[in-house]
């Protein structure tokens, strides 16, 4: 008889707590600002790297020589989607500028990635666009995936360089 009560309190208490498991949790906080992070290799591989990963996006500008890398303007429709429940905000466009900086960290090239999104919302037909906080996760994505476009193509080329000879 006390290990049924014991097994039902132990029920009732696990029944009870997994409900909490499963609520929505709120988003991170936003703010207005760029993302930036410093990749250790060469600017000719950071900017490879940065033009795959925009691929899926609207370029208005690429510019190799002064390290710009510019967005049309997203639709709200088109827009990223976080990882999380989020109702975008009717009238949302956004611009992505990406800054990629040439630079050296003792003797090894270093490159600074700055990611900006620039979103705004036009609630109605008549009302002025107004800027809207970003989460920042979008920038932080695109950064890790640049990051990672560069250490793909360091081992291909360590791959084919050891296949070689």
């Amino acid at each position: 008889m006390k290990g049924l009560k014991f097994s039902l309190l132990i029920l009732c208490m696990g029944a009870l707590s997994a409900c909490a498991l499963f609520t929505d949790r709120p988003g991170p906080n936003r703010f207005i600002g760029p993302r930036e992070e410093v990749i250790y290799a060469s600017f000719e591989e950071v900017w490879r790297a940065t033009n795959l990963v925009l691929q899926a996006y609207p370029l208005r500008l690429s510019n190799m020589d002064e390290g710009m890398l510019e967005t049309d303007d997203i639709k709200g429709v088109r827009a990223w989607e976080p990882p999380f429940p989020y109702r975008k905000p009717a009238g949302m466009t956004y611009r992505l500028s990406i800054r990629v900086v040439r630079g050296t960290m003792g003797s090894s090239p270093a490159t600074k990635v700055i990611i900006l999104k620039d979103a705004r919302v036009q609630p109605d037909f008549f009302s002025d666009t107004k800027q809207m906080p970003s989460d920042g996760l979008e920038e932080k994505s695109l950064i890790y995936r640049i990051k990672r476009e560069v250490q793909i193509e360091r081992a291909l080329n360590h791959a084919q360089k050891k296949n070689n000879g």
